[in-house]
């Protein structure tokens, strides 16, 4: 694999600059007859180009991102890898434009894109050489990919991003974090506000955070908190209200780790699989496939977390991200399925973490899952971002 980065620069001192558009930069290098061949699949190049893209316009950037219209596919999983890394995607306003293309030639397959406008243009480019390009309908091969986001020794329950920024949830406080990267995990708290409750929390505390705009709403057994980003500010209070897990749910009460439905079914975590269909953890680590109201007993061996990943590839199917146990006990595995009927298909990828998983949160849209792992030699909880690649 090869990525490599183009910026407008001068020739000779000279104020020359190089006026190619994204599309004649694609065919200098890709010069094969259109009626040649099909068009190939390059979502395989995705988590390169995203790559590219975002260290080219930085962490916290929105981006207006376009690909031609029969390569809707790869523009899919760009899309998502850059969410994976902190570059969102924005239809207006004052995001970045990002036109990308890709095409091949006699030796590789590229994908390019050119970034802004004007004299600040720059153009990214993956590229893998056309040999080891798969069948378009081959089975697609998908891997686990984790993403460190956040770290600190205190238990953290959930982190969720707020523009470039982050909010913290322990079971004592919410903290908002700036200039967390992956070289600086801890980040810089610019402030903390506590959570002020009579509660006595379960033994294994739950919790979850939603971000919306400016404020913000963090979700412990039996207390609901709401705050605002700037100021920052935080108000508790004794109240069950439902949890943001995508699900109908009547919300965790005190003293309780579990979920329940209106019919009164419990679960612990609910892993979405698109169409309205649900994997849930239940008791006695069981699943439970819901769909459209009816249950049916899930096959799969006994788990405690799972995340889910509808049309996690471009409409190829459902995928379940669960727990397992490593041979080291101080340390959990992520372990990557496919959902056929009411089965989990085990696949080959899996993920080691570098401790105990104690939290598992699927993306109520279409962002990454989060994952909190408690490093027990480290002494310390780290927070993942959890997606998955794709490529044929």
């Amino acid at each position: 694999m090869r990525v490599l980065s183009f910026a407008a620069v001068g020739f000779h001192g000279r104020e020359w600059r190089p006026r190619l558009t994204l599309a004649a930069l694609v065919l200098t290098t890709v010069s094969l007859p259109a009626s040649a061949q099909p068009p190939p699949a390059f979502v395989d190049l995705a988590s390169d180009l995203a790559a590219a893209i975002a260290a080219a316009v930085g962490p916290g950037a929105a981006i207006r991102l376009t690909f031609p219209a029969d390569q809707q596919r790869t523009q899919t999983e760009v899309a998502r890898a850059l969410e994976s890394r902190g570059v969102r995607a924005a239809a207006s306003g004052d995001a970045t434009p990002v036109a990308a293309a890709c095409s091949v030639n006699l030796r590789d397959r590229v994908c390019a894109a050119e970034i802004g406008r004007g004299d600040n243009r720059r153009v990214v480019m993956a590229t893998r050489p056309r040999a080891a390009s798969l069948d378009a309908d081959a089975d697609p091969i998908v891997a686990i990919e984790l993403r460190p986001i956040y770290t600190q020794r205190r238990l953290v329950l959930d982190v969720a991003v707020a523009g470039d920024r982050l909010i913290v949830l322990s079971p004592e406080s919410v903290a908002l974090v700036a200039d967390a990267t992956e070289g600086n995990l801890a980040g810089r708290t610019i402030a903390s506000k506590p959570i002020t409750s009579a509660r006595v929390w379960p033994r294994d505390v739950r919790g979850r955070l939603r971000v919306a705009a400016q404020g913000f709403d963090a979700f412990l057994p039996g207390v609901t908190c709401r705050g605002t980003i700037n100021p920052f500010a935080l108000v508790c209070a004794d109240e069950i209200e439902p949890w943001p897990i995508g699900l109908d749910n009547s919300g965790i009460g005190p003293s309780r780790n579990a979920f329940a439905t209106r019919d009164g079914f419990v679960f612990y975590e609910a892993a979405p699989l698109g169409s309205n269909r649900w994997l849930l953890v239940s008791e006695g680590r069981a699943l439970t496939l819901v769909d459209n109201g009816r249950r049916a007993a899930a096959h799969g061996d006994p788990i405690d977390h799972a995340a889910g990943f509808a049309d996690a590839c471009a409409g190829d199917g459902s995928y379940v991200v669960t727990d397992g146990r490593s041979p080291d006990a101080n340390h959990d595995l992520l372990r990557l399925s496919r959902v056929a009927d009411s089965r989990l298909m085990p696949l080959t990828s899996t993920a080691t973490l570098p401790g105990v998983l104690t939290a598992l949160w699927s993306a109520t849209g279409a962002g990454p899952a989060t994952a909190m792992v408690h490093d027990l030699d480290a002494g310390r909880y780290e927070a993942f971002h959890v997606t998955l690649s794709c490529a044929r």
